[in-house]
């Protein structure tokens, strides 16, 4: 995974946490749901990323 896409990933699950918690202390549940989903992608591409760099790495060691 490289730096690029570890920042984006990152940048993905703090701007949707921040957004989840700003729409659920403004009653605004539909910037609630968007940080949530948001949030929700930038875990998704850590996760797809380090299952990728894994399997590379084993078939490196192969």
């Amino acid at each position: 995974m490289g730096l690029r896409d570890k920042a984006g990933a990152a940048a993905d699950k703090a701007a949707g946490a921040a957004k989840d918690k700003i729409g659920a202390a403004t009653d605004k549940p539909d910037l609630q749901a968007e940080g949530q989903a948001q949030n929700a992608v930038g875990h998704a591409r850590q996760s797809g990323h380090d299952i990728e760099d894994t399997a590379r790495e084993i078939v490196d060691d192969e």
